[in-house]
């Protein structure tokens, strides 16, 4: 978890001193039965709130040499990588140079019912296509990666699961077009867009949308499967899926990030810093709830705005991601 504060990579000697000693010991409880649970290697988690700081990197960042994790490691940010995507949307929205009620066969041509999904059902997963991320055309070249009209393209093919506008359903797709509708509309590569539009206004330093390879530099962590391993399954040195190339999740999984980058995003997701106050307003306006199957969410309300999770009063980078071993999540309160 991660919330709120400045950007600084010494996580640990930063903010409001430490939690109180019961929290602090509740606190470190609930990771510890988290990681027991689930068998995952190493759990990465930062809470900074006005009672207190808690910082830990528990565990091993590689299986094959036995490297401890440690909080100022980089790491593949998964679909957390879809509120970066939308909130590029929401600055051309507020820039006029995209409508929220367009629809996307205005930007990309071959979606399935196009001339139908407008721009805000893509960003709150009502669009009604399929998740599409296990095409066996996909699947076929993660190992060494895809080109986003190779992607796009595969993509299509899947049929929609739901007429748009009638049906919460997560889709990977639907975000691979709206990185394709920052391109189109903003006249300059996802990429590049990240670095301009949101990595270097908010002083993140490790976080970005890799070109080619994983886009991971030293010191990072390992992670391991590709969403074929079980939820208490422990993952072997076998299991590392790390050096795998990002391109087959591009727009919808494909960044890395640190604890500490993702602080500071977190609070900017979280209040809209980015964005014009009346884009911010329209994106948080009657957002949709949702379930994922097999009790993915836990417990509590959970709700999806036009690019990010609310539950409890606590904003969530993106939504459902794909387990790699050493799980993060990013809360952050408005």
């Amino acid at each position: 978890m991660s919330a709120c504060g400045s950007n600084d990579e010494s996580a640990e000697s930063s903010g409001s001193g430490a939690l109180d000693a019961a929290t602090n010991a509740k606190v470190k409880d609930i990771v510890g039965h988290f990681q027991r649970t689930n068998r995952t290697p190493g759990v990465l988690v930062g809470i900074w709130s006005p009672k207190g700081t808690f910082v830990s990197a528990t565990g091993t960042a590689d299986l094959k040499t036995g490297a401890p994790l440690r909080s100022d490691m980089q790491f593949k940010i998964a679909s957390q990588t879809k509120s970066f995507t939308a909130n590029l949307v929401l600055q051309l929205v507020g820039e006029g140079k995209v409508a929220l009620d367009d629809h996307i066969s205005k930007w990309v041509t071959g979606v399935p019912n196009g001339d139908r999904i407008t721009i805000r059902q893509l960003l709150n997963h009502t669009s009604g296509l399929a998740d599409a991320f296990t095409s066996p055309t996909i699947q076929a070249k993660v190992q060494t990666g895809c080109t986003v009209p190779e992607l796009l393209t595969a993509e299509a093919k899947i049929p929609p699961v739901a007429p748009p506008g009638t049906k919460w359903s997560y889709s990977n797709y639907g975000y691979n077009l709206l990185g394709r509708l920052v391109e189109l509309a903003g006249g300059q590569d996802l990429s590049t867009a990240v670095q301009q539009r949101i990595a270097r206004p908010l002083g993140l330093r490790r976080t970005l949308l890799p070109t080619s390879g994983n886009g991971l530099s030293k010191p990072f962590t390992h992670g391991y499967g590709l969403g074929d391993l079980g939820p208490t399954q422990a993952p072997t040195a076998s299991d590392d899926a790390t050096a795998l190339p990002a391109s087959c999740l591009w727009a919808h999984g494909s960044m890395v990030s640190t604890l500490s980058d993702m602080r500071v995003w977190s609070r900017a997701l979280a209040t809209g810093a980015l964005l014009k106050p009346e884009v911010w307003a329209e994106a948080t306006k009657n957002p949709i709830p949702f379930t994922f199957a097999g009790n993915y969410n836990g417990p509590g309300k959970w709700q999806y705005g036009l690019g990010f999770v609310e539950s409890g009063g606590f904003h969530r980078c993106g939504g459902q991601f794909r387990r790699l071993r050493v799980d993060h999540d990013v809360l952050a309160h408005p």
